[in-house]
């Protein structure tokens, strides 16, 4: 079995395959999703991304890696004067994606970022959300992806766990036991566990603390929002 069938088979086990009529709202999912918790505390990444996002200077060219059916990158299309690319190396659900989303000012390209066919220097924001744990070398990709960005651009990382060294074992352990329990253990060697040293030489600002007081405090009243940092680089 191919990587791509895996982990096609694998997020169909999961119930992360929508209709086209579902991809279209999300991060809006019925109210009987099994996954309707994690789609409330992306929709309160999103929130949090645009308002930041609307405040950048325009033009803007925005690359999103690992866009999967493109939800995230359809919503950052619908700002004013921005252009933006959706890349994934899966083509079934970028396919999808260019089908429900077919806009001017939206592209979606089927590529590894390592050869994927832009300049350096195009972008002044690229995002990685919940996609960073599918890369093996982390510090190689983003030493790629800032080669990509503009002199002021920005690199953000958001809803990707990111570990102290410390708990790397223990999330392994899990993952392990999450990939044998829906009967693929051959996905855990796939999914990368990441530290906060693999990041430090890049300097990166912290946006989103989930471990702050206050998101505590969030979390603990039932809010929805992200467990994860958001990091930004540039």
């Amino acid at each position: 079995m191919s990587d791509s069938d895996l982990y096609l088979r694998v997020r169909e086990q999961e119930g992360r395959l929508y209709t086209d009529e579902i991809v279209a709202r999300l991060p809006e999912v019925p109210a009987d999703d099994p996954l309707k918790q994690e789609w409330d505390v992306r929709r309160a990444s999103l929130k949090r991304f645009m308002r930041y996002v609307n405040g950048l200077p325009r033009p803007m060219r925005v690359l999103e890696l690992g866009c999967g059916n493109g939800w995230l990158s359809h919503h950052l299309a619908a700002l004013p004067d921005v252009k933006v690319w959706g890349v994934d190396r899966e083509s079934r659900e970028l396919a999808q994606a260019a089908r429900v989303f077919a806009q001017n000012n939206l592209a979606f390209l089927a590529a590894n970022i390592f050869q994927a066919p832009f300049r350096d220097h195009t972008f002044n924001i690229i995002l990685i959300a919940s996609a960073i744990q599918y890369f093996a070398d982390l510090p190689k990709l983003i030493r790629q992806l800032c080669r990509l960005l503009s002199p002021r651009g920005e690199l953000h990382i958001m809803d990707s766990p990111v570990y102290d060294e410390a708990d790397v074992q223990a999330a392994q352990e899990r993952t392990q036991a999450y990939y044998a329990a829906l009967g693929f253990p051959e996905m855990a060697s796939d999914y990368f566990h990441h530290t906060y040293a693999e990041l430090k030489e890049f300097s990166p600002r912290w946006l989103h603390r989930p471990d702050s007081l206050q998101k505590r405090l969030t979390r603990s009243l039932g809010r929805a929002d992200s467990p994860f940092p958001w990091l930004c680089i540039g």
